[in-house]
């Protein structure tokens, strides 16, 4: 029998914030969708995130003891990288994986101590490599480069591309003044941000003559100064539209508070630099990430977007709100210049060390273009991000010498662990819901949609206080028991599951703490039978399993009734008579 003068509660899960209680971000907000994404399919659902897997094994290679790939970029079906081995102790070396082929290509030329870079540290604040294709040359940036007798940056020579060869080098003709702290490709041109010092003054930007092999800077004044001496961060292109010429090309180039963009070209005698942020810049330079509508990148000030208008915005769930969803992990992040970010398949993702509500960790958050809000935190860490034919390539200190492939959304072939391991699902809702009314809440009865796709899933539910503190837990089985499974007759009358068992049919006996479900792609309503009334004034959902392509977590619903008492939480509080004291 239903529950008389009782009131709704719906809870779908929509997206990840920052807030512990949803009122005034948004219905469904979660504090955490750990492991979970949205499915593209059924808008009311999350399931599973992908799970990672091992694309290429440079140990199995032969590589020599390879520990930390500090660079890696997918150009065409190639990822080209620099990774830390003993073949010359201490150093980084090239290499080169063809996804068509699956298979490691042969870097030729001479790799030794003398033409590669020291290995950098795997923890702490520093200068990442970055890479470029300019022509037929694949360039590295590198902070293990000396700067001296010519050895300030490298690259791979693809003239041949069945046989690249490895280079250390300096621009010739007019030699870069101090080791480059970044490289990209503007106008067939390689840029190089030069930090100040290292015999020059000032923060400088070079640019090669065009399609140059090998970088070749004629005029010695082919240079720009960036605003003030504050280090540049990051380079990336980026097409500008216009109200006059159309869709241009330009250079964005970003410091840690400021961006600048760079448009026009020597040659058409039109090459400008103009201010588009001078409060609003990176000093996540790894965080950079191109995509259709411009280029998404983070700061302390939270996740952004420059669009192709020049406009800097934070990334929201609409232009009329300017809030974004998550903020604390990027205000409180620990080294930025660590942080990894990369885009594809309408799915931006980044991750990095944080403090959150006083806790240090890594977090990973994804950000869905088709949903417009993040899930995560995410439980694979990684220290570089980059995609190759709509996936992301990943690579991380702690799991030496691999690179590892991730699916942003789920498809036929994609895998549920990390790297074989099991992976928790957590959807953490916000609390919910907020009343002018004063009065505490009670539910005896609820539902929620869940799914089997295929195989038997195991759902913890809990139901918590605005504090986290348990009130009820129920768990679901779905997938163990089939509908009408048993023959009329076959069963003992009295016997559970079946009739007169203590309980109805997909119930479970009374005071089990278990219900029985079906299997199947379509979510299916189940009653959430607490041992008693949930008694609260706002009151949080934590659903909990191990993820597989068989989960699927739809709506909650509730009904509730006013127990016609204030809500009240146990506390240190006084007050006299006529007046409050505030403690």
């Amino acid at each position: 029998m239903g529950i008389n003068q009782s009131r709704p509660i719906r809870f779908t899960a929509r997206g990840t914030t920052d807030s512990f209680d949803s009122t005034d971000k948004f219905p469904g907000a979660c504090q955490k969708l750990t492991n979970l994404v949205f499915d593209q399919a059924n808008p009311e659902l999350v399931v599973s995130r992908p799970g990672v897997v091992t694309l290429a094994n440079l140990i199995a290679a032969g590589f020599a003891n390879p520990t930390f790939i500090s660079i890696q970029i997918g150009i065409g079906p190639r990822i080209y990288g620099m990774v830390a081995t003993t073949r010359n102790a201490g150093h980084d070396e090239p290499f080169i994986y063809d996804t068509s082929i699956n298979a490691f290509v042969t870097v030729t030329g001479t790799i030794s101590a003398a033409t590669t870079p020291t290995s950098p540290a795997t923890t702490g604040a520093w200068t990442p490599p970055t890479i470029a294709t300019v022509g037929t040359m694949i360039i590295v940036t590198h902070p293990g480069f000396p700067g001296t007798a010519g050895k300030f940056f490298g690259y791979f020579d693809v003239t041949t591309a069945a046989t690249p060869v490895w280079h250390i080098a300096n621009t010739v003709t007019t030699p870069l003044p101090g080791v480059p702290i970044a490289v990209a490709n503007f106008n067939n041109r390689a840029w190089f941000a030069v930090p100040a010092g290292a015999g020059q003054p000032v923060n400088q930007l070079f640019y090669t003559d065009v399609l140059t092999n090998p970088p070749t800077i004629t005029n010695a004044t082919q240079f720009l100064v960036v605003g003030d001496t504050q280090s540049i961060t990051a380079l990336s292109g980026l097409p500008v539209t216009t109200s006059s010429s159309g869709i241009i090309g330009a250079l964005s180039v970003f410091k840690a508070t400021q961006i600048w963009q760079i448009s026009g070209d020597t040659t058409t005698q039109n090459l400008a630099e103009v201010p588009i942020s001078l409060t609003i810049g990176t000093p996540f330079p790894r965080s950079v990430a191109q995509c259709p509508y411009g280029m998404y990148f983070a700061s302390y000030g939270g996740p952004y977007l420059l669009d192709q208008l020049g406009v800097v915005r934070t990334i929201t769930n609409d232009l009329k709100n300017l809030e974004p969803d998550i903020n604390a992990a990027f205000q409180n992040a620990i080294n930025p210049s660590r942080w990894a970010g990369a885009y594809t398949a309408t799915m931006y993702r980044i991750c990095g060390q944080t403090t959150i509500r006083g806790s240090g960790q890594f977090v990973d958050y994804w950000f869905d273009e088709h949903k417009r809000r993040w899930t995560g935190p995410h439980t694979f860490t990684y220290d570089c991000a980059s995609s190759i034919g709509g996936s992301f390539v990943l690579s991380s200190a702690n799991i030496p010498g691999q690179l590892i492939g991730s699916d942003p959304n789920q498809g036929v072939s994609s895998v549920y662990t990390d790297l074989n391991s099991l992976v928790p699902f957590i959807l953490q809702s916000s609390t919910f819901p907020k009343q002018g009314d004063e009065e505490m809440k009670q539910v005896a009865e609820s539902t929620i949609e869940l799914a089997a796709t295929g195989g038997s899933v195991t759902y913890t539910i809990d139901a918590q206080n605005s504090q986290g503190q348990l009130m009820g837990r129920v768990v679901i089985v779905v997938g163990l028991a089939v509908w009408g499974g048993s023959t009329w007759g076959g069963t003992t009358w009295g016997a559970s599951p079946v009739w007169g068992g203590g309980a109805l049919w997909g119930a479970p006996p009374v005071g089990s703490g278990l219900l029985w479900g079906q299997g199947q792609a379509i979510p299916v309503t189940y009653p959430v039978q607490w041992a008693a009334a949930l008694v609260f004034d706002k009151m949080q959902l934590q659903i909990t399993g191990i993820a597989s392509a068989n989960v699927g977590i739809g709506t909650f619903f509730a009904r509730y009734q006013k127990t016609g008492y204030q809500a009240w939480f146990p506390g240190s509080q006084t007050a006299t008579v006529g007046a409050y004291n505030g403690v």
